[in-house]
């Protein structure tokens, strides 16, 4: 046997949990930005989910993303909102579409991004502004790793039976989420193992990771 075989060997299954566990993985979306304009609000998504997108309990093969959606303050339909914003380097920009049911423009970019702002210009009708969206990652926030590290810990009699080696018979989600308990504001992680059957998942605080609230399936 090679060196180099010897030594894949040794550290088969090493990894972050992110990485040891990437093949049952169907969405990673660990930045957040936010950003206020004159008469609206811009938050934006990035990471890496799977495409296309079907919560059916199996991971398919992934990309890179970032969503940006701005929500006016007073909501008109069929508005035509143009941005433009530089990712990473590289400049991106178009028409943002009305979603079908809530009050907002969006655009998905196929670019994942972790840089601390992102400058964003909006331009509807005559008006022209930009705005910076700023991430709300900070320095004593637990990562993506540890989020889903936690909640391996936290579920892992209910994970048990879905367990093979480095998969699962699951799709996981590990997402960065606006504080859906109370009107505090803030961020919480949300990891979520998804099967046919139903969603086991936890929501954790994402300074002292501990585990706010469980669900079974």
């Amino acid at each position: 046997m090679s060196f180099c075989a010897a030594l894949s060997l040794v550290f088969a299954g090493c990894g972050t949990p992110t990485e040891k566990y990437d093949s049952s993985i169907s969405e990673i979306r660990d930045v957040v930005y936010e950003g206020t304009g004159s008469d609206f609000s811009v938050t934006a998504v990035s990471g890496v989910h799977e495409d296309p997108f079907l919560p059916d309990g199996k991971a398919g093969k992934k990309r890179e993303f970032t969503v940006i959606t701005l929500r006016p303050v007073e909501f008109m339909p069929n508005s035509l909102y143009t941005y433009a914003v530089t990712i990473d380097g590289k400049d991106y920009g178009g028409v943002m579409t009305m979603h079908p049911f809530g009050e907002t423009y969006s655009v998905e970019i196929e670019k994942r991004t972790h840089e601390a702002s992102l400058s964003l210009n909006i331009k509807i009708g005559s008006k022209d502004e930009t705005v910076e969206l700023v991430s709300v990652i900070e320095d004593d926030d637990i990562d993506a790793d540890h989020a889903l590290d936690t909640a391996l810990t936290a579920l892992r009699d209910e994970l048990e039976s879905l367990k093979n080696g480095n998969t699962f018979a699951c799709e996981i989600y590990v997402r960065l989420i606006a504080n859906p308990i109370n009107a505090d504001g803030g961020y919480y992680w949300y990891v979520a193992f998804v099967e046919e059957s139903g969603t086991s998942a936890v929501l954790i605080d994402r300074k002292t990771a501990e585990v706010v609230g469980v669900k079974n399936k």
